[in-house]
């Protein structure tokens, strides 16, 4: 599922292609990615109406509109946002000055909302912002008893992490995914904190992790799966020690670590 550096990638493409252009007509292959309005109604609401801005809260994109409406989608899984279409389009936006935006989803996990205004998507604070403090971490793992592995997916208290990032980040800390979250020590947590942006942050420069759907909105790989230290590394030695990396199933994902060096 793409998640926070890959939606980034994808929001700074698409921004300069889209602000200042209007949507001039809607193709709807396949309905089941809109949530919460009809197809007839969503191409009565955006058709005529002109881009604004582009922004992302964790793995959303938010598409303001002149008007003040707002669009938002989430891939899911499997969706995309392409300059070019695939074999997997379901809806292609016309855009003015002949141009056109594609949205592809395999699998249709994504969602495409319609909202008068900005919505609240009740998100926890993201690591690259400037709530993402150690007080804070500090509060939300003082109070809970789950692994700090499922804690850290849980887009309520913590934004724009996913599996893949999670399972970095916690190498990169030498915390065993198992650990409760209350009983990391505080200089643990500021390892926590640190590790999370860190990967973030490196993820965005190579522009995402392609293992598996992710492409940018040029049909693009990113570089990061390239990177990665433990995520899909199953039976392969530890970069730090040699030990044999573990898989197990956590909170219904995949948690890749090394038992030695995490603790």
């Amino acid at each position: 599922m793409p998640e926070l550096p890959e939606v980034e990638t994808i929001k700074r493409e698409i921004e300069p292609f889209i602000v200042g252009r209007k949507i001039e007509g809607i193709e709807i292959k396949d309905h089941r990615n809109i949530k919460g309005i009809s197809p007839e109604q969503f191409k009565k609401k955006l058709i005529g109406q002109k881009f604004k801005g582009l922004t992302r809260q964790a793995k959303y994109m938010l598409f303001e509109l002149a008007s003040g409406n707002y669009l938002t989608i989430h891939l899911g899984m499997t969706g995309r946002l392409l300059f070019a279409p695939d074999k997997y389009v379901k809806i292609v936006f016309n855009l003015s000055g002949g141009k056109n935006l594609y949205f592809s989803d395999a699998r249709l996990f994504g969602k495409i909302r319609f909202f008068e205004a900005m919505p609240n998507l009740k998100l926890g604070p993201e690591p690259l912002q400037k709530e993402f403090t150690v007080e804070y971490l500090k509060k939300i793992f003082s109070k809970r008893h789950s692994s700090i592995k499922v804690l850290l997916l849980d887009q309520k208290l913590l934004s724009g992490v996913g599996n893949i990032y999670a399972n970095e980040a916690l190498f990169r800390a030498g915390i065993n995914p198992h650990r409760k979250a209350s009983s990391l020590s505080e200089a643990e947590i500021k390892k926590m904190q640190h590790a999370i942006e860190e990967v973030l942050e490196e993820a965005i420069k190579y522009r995402g992790t392609s293992d598996s759907w992710y492409v940018d909105a040029k049909g693009e790989k990113g570089g990061f799966q390239l990177r990665l230290k433990v995520y899909g590394k199953k039976n392969q030695p530890c970069p730090k020690c040699g030990t044999t990396i573990k898989r197990e199933a956590m909170g219904q994902r995949g948690t890749f670590f090394c038992g030695n060096c995490q603790k």
